[in-house]
């Protein structure tokens, strides 16, 4: 298992002004202010967008399988929301709500996230790693995907144990 730890910088990335200027042209919307606690995504939304937060915090949980949520880390000015699946607008393994004083965020549905990826490439590479190491991260911790039922050392586990993982899924026995 991999020390993700050590790599906190790079998995939630604080965007300097310049780097915020050339993300915000690539926007799917305007800035969208959301109330305390508010939601922002859901845990299996479909096509949701990334948010750069602009103002106030958004705070992001994982769920596991059997639905216990636990906190993931809390997002402020300047970093980006989302992991891999919002590039192909599949269904998200975490949610955000705004934190206690609301939040301001611009929006970045799939395409236009793409569109960052392609269009900066110095902006792009920071999101792109940050979004593969949460991911990463996400599946080392078996969160927010499937369930096994099973003895852990039977081979049927093992082997759709080892299928999922190869494949990117979440997955806990």
């Amino acid at each position: 298992m991999s020390d993700l730890g050590a790599r906190d910088h790079q998995m939630f990335p604080v965007l300097n002004a310049e780097q915020l200027q050339t993300a915000m042209r690539f926007a799917s919307g305007p800035a969208r202010v959301f109330a305390p606690g508010e939601q922002v995504y859901a845990i299996g939304e479909h096509g949701v967008a990334a948010w750069l937060v602009l103002e106030g915090t958004i705070d992001v949980v994982r769920r596991d399988g059997l639905s216990h949520e636990a906190p993931i880390t809390t997002h402020g000015p300047g970093q980006l929301t989302g992991e891999v699946n919002q590039l192909a607008g599949r269904p998200t393994i975490a949610g955000g709500t705004a934190g206690p004083q609301g939040c301001t965020a611009l929006p970045f549905d799939p395409a236009h996230l793409r569109a960052l990826m392609v269009g900066s490439a110095d902006v792009g590479e920071i999101v792109m790693r940050a979004l593969i190491l949460r991911r990463v991260g996400l599946i080392e911790q078996g969160s927010g995907g499937t369930v096994i039922v099973g003895l852990p050392d039977s081979p049927d586990v093992v082997r759709l144990q080892g299928f999922l993982t190869r494949s990117g899924y979440p997955n806990i026995v």
